[in-house]
């Protein structure tokens, strides 16, 4: 038997996350199997992928359920592939750390900060990690600069579980009928090494001595 260790105690730098803007998700129109794509909010490079603005990245739809409860509902993703180097959907593990509403709905700053700065242009991943409100609501009394995996900012009623869905896929949670993302709303994501817990086998019982 195989489990996915949490990442509750880990804490991701801002630097290493991936912003992935949603133009809409609903589980309405989900269902198990099918593949989702997102573009990205700001240039990023690992070693073995470099990514431009708007590059896409993709995810599969692991899993959508609802419970017999009308008002509850969930769906399990899967990042395994980007548009690295300018090739199409190249192989790249990524898991959502995060999840942040838009704008109107959180302390989001893309328009508050300014992204022009005197001696040069910022990074508008500068510009939104950089406020100390958003930063502070990314890992609430962590390490500044850092991410929690599985912190929700602005979107009231959902839940992000890192590694608790199918096959260790990133499951978000929600107590209404569906789940909504609205335009404006972000996917933090990371690349992060997922452990994997494997169980010991049920040992025989030894018999009793006569």
């Amino acid at each position: 038997a195989v489990s996915c260790a949490p990442m509750a105690n880990l804490a991701i730098s801002s630097q290493a996350a991936i912003e992935a803007k949603v133009t809409g998700l609903d589980t309405a129109h989900l269902k198990p199997g099918k593949d989702v794509w997102f573009k990205i909010a700001r240039p990023f490079s690992y070693p073995t992928c470099s990514l431009d603005v708007d590059s896409v990245v993709y995810a599969r739809i692991m899993s959508v359920t609802s419970s017999k409860n009308p008002d509850s509902t969930e769906v399990s993703l899967a990042f395994d592939r980007a548009d690295c180097n300018h090739r199409n959907e190249q192989p790249l593990k990524l898991r959502v750390i995060a999840v942040v509403g838009p704008p109107g709905e959180s302390h989001h700053m893309h328009d508050e900060t300014p992204v022009e700065v005197s001696g040069g242009v910022r990074q508008i991943g500068q510009a939104v990690f950089g406020t100390s409100a958003l930063d502070e609501d990314l890992n609430p009394g962590g390490p500044p600069h850092t991410i929690h995996p599985g912190i929700v900012v602005g979107i009231p009623n959902l839940k992000l579980l890192p590694t608790a869905g199918p096959d260790c896929s990133d499951k978000i949670t929600s107590d209404n009928s569906r789940i909504q993302l609205a335009p404006g709303s972000e996917l933090i994501l990371a690349m992060t090494v997922t452990r994997v817990i494997r169980k010991p086998p049920n040992q025989p019982t030894a018999a009793p001595h006569p």
